[in-house]
């Protein structure tokens, strides 16, 4: 199973340390890189269009001016935490040589790693009992896996909904899934906003085909 990776940076130097790391100790990831874009809008409408499994990005954005000549607006931080409020648990991850301000500026410490992780040379002691890359397919994995759990369990409140058997915290799971769903299905398939009318199952039940779609592109 391959899992599409994109890597975030302003400098070209970072983008071949990153495509060396897992072209050497992960060939199932398939890195792809791209320059930030100078607006996080601009951002997140290529990510959009990309599609990736995950994102890493690194911290400070607006560093090194050798490849790109405009100001960068936003930070790896900001990008995630913008991501984060569009797409639930989506698997992001921060690297930086400045992991104390990262991690200072961020509500969830695990998202941020130094740039050592990239390091790939023999002679470099890596005291971690997990790599950067496997702790990556596992995000991947886990979140793939939530989506088909909560597509699942959708499914099958639509059918009690159907017999009229839902009360009122069925009801409320109903919206927040399909909630979550329409985020993950956000990269794939804009999904109309006459689809969030809990009145109309027909929409729902095209909802959860829809899901499945998903599921199959990530295999």
């Amino acid at each position: 199973m391959a899992y599409n990776i994109l890597f975030i940076d302003e400098e070209s130097s970072q983008h071949e340390r990153f495509l060396d790391y897992f072209e050497i100790v992960c060939p199932e990831i398939v890195p792809k890189c791209v320059f930030p874009e100078a607006s996080l809008e601009e951002m997140l409408e290529t990510l959009s269009d990309m599609h990736p499994d995950a994102i890493v990005t690194d911290y400070v954005l607006n560093e090194i001016k050798t490849d790109i000549s405009y100001n960068v607006d936003y930070t790896g931080i900001e990008l995630v935490d913008a991501i984060h409020k569009r797409r639930e648990g989506f698997p992001c991850f921060i690297i930086t040589s400045f992991d104390d301000t990262a991690v200072d500026a961020t509500d969830d410490v695990n998202l941020v790693y130094i740039k050592d992780v990239l390091n790939t040379k023999k002679d470099t002691k890596d005291t971690s009992k997990v790599t950067f890359a496997q702790r990556i397919i596992s995000q991947v994995d886990k979140y793939r896996s939530k989506i088909d759990h909560a597509k699942e369990e959708l499914s099958a409140l639509v059918e009690k909904r159907v017999k009229g058997q839902t009360g009122a915290y069925e009801e409320d799971r109903i919206i927040k899934l399909d909630s979550f769903l329409e985020g993950a299905l956000d990269a794939y398939d804009a999904i109309p906003s006459q689809m969030k009318e809990l009145s109309n199952l027909d929409k729902l039940n095209e909802l959860i085909g829809k899901a499945d779609e998903i599921l199959k592109k990530l295999d």
